[in-house]
């Protein structure tokens, strides 16, 4: 057996639904395998071995009962008529003639069984199912945050959701039509920052540059510079010592050609 034909055998044991010769592959597969794998299945089987795990919720109705117990004297009473009607008035046996409509009691009791391991197994399959959802959920969850520290850095990222010195400062497009997006993340104690920008396009001679502005609005100094193509672009600018972070904004411009001569893209929303 491989690996999944191991599973899947020790889940049909745990219900009782192997016979002999299964049984005894099962068991043969078993021992061979490593302790690490016999664990994973002793702990597959207990889990599909709870007594709770096929309790119904839903309650009978009150004339079920009722319906059941006539069912059985009415049975009763059909097999006592038989029963009589094979005698002949001598006291001779008749042979018996089931009528065709009639199913008989061995293929009764097997599609009983059928449909007890159809339950057995529908529930089987939904909590696999269910099990199989949250272990995706939990990969992309896990996806989603090896990209954020790739893109955020794993010094910058624990500080960024941990430290009360760091302020995400957001940024807001000067013109409604501009569908880029940027922040920044400035660490008062430090005097650092970390830039965020995305769905800026330049062309090959232009570059986005971040700078600092008095309460007027004019250029005071360049603090980074770089291009983009739509993806997100993160960069550390050089230290902000001195600069009141809300007084940000975004230029995009010809390359060797002042940031205040380009034309202004986002500015910082508190500003």
């Amino acid at each position: 057996m491989n690996t999944q034909e191991l599973f899947e055998a020790a889940q049909l044991d745990a219900l009782g639904l192997l016979d002999e010769r299964e049984q005894a592959e099962f068991e043969a597969a078993f021992s061979a395998a490593s302790p690490a794998i016999r664990a994973q299945l002793r702990d597959e089987q207990a889990r599909f071995a709870k007594p709770d795990r096929l309790r119904l919720t839903v309650e009978p109705p009150v004339e079920l009962r009722a319906r059941i117990l006539g069912a059985i004297k009415a049975e009763i009473a059909e097999a006592a008529g038989a029963a009589k009607s094979r005698l002949h008035s001598a006291g001779r046996e008749l042979p018996t003639v089931h009528p065709v409509r009639r199913v008989s009691r061995a293929w009764r009791v097997a599609a009983l069984a059928s449909l007890s391991i159809a339950v057995v197994l529908s529930v089987m399959m939904v909590r696999q199912n269910a099990e199989m959802q949250k272990f995706a959920m939990s990969n992309n969850n896990d996806a989603a945050l090896n990209k954020l520290v790739d893109i955020f850095g794993q010094a910058d990222l624990t500080e960024a959701v941990f430290s009360p010195d760091v302020k995400k400062i957001s940024f807001v497009a000067k013109d409604a039509k501009f569908k880029g997006e940027a922040a920044v993340f400035y660490n008062s104690a430090k005097q650092t920052a970390r830039v965020f920008c995305n769905k800026f396009v330049t062309e090959p001679n232009e570059t986005v540059r971040l700078v600092a502005i008095d309460d007027n609005g004019k250029v005071i100094e360049q603090i980074a510079e770089f291009s983009s193509s739509g993806e997100i672009i993160t960069t550390r600018p050089m230290p902000m010592a001195g600069f009141n972070p809300k007084q940000l904004a975004l230029y995009v411009a010809a390359r060797g050609v002042e940031a205040s001569r380009g034309r202004l893209a986002m500015i910082t929303a508190n500003i």
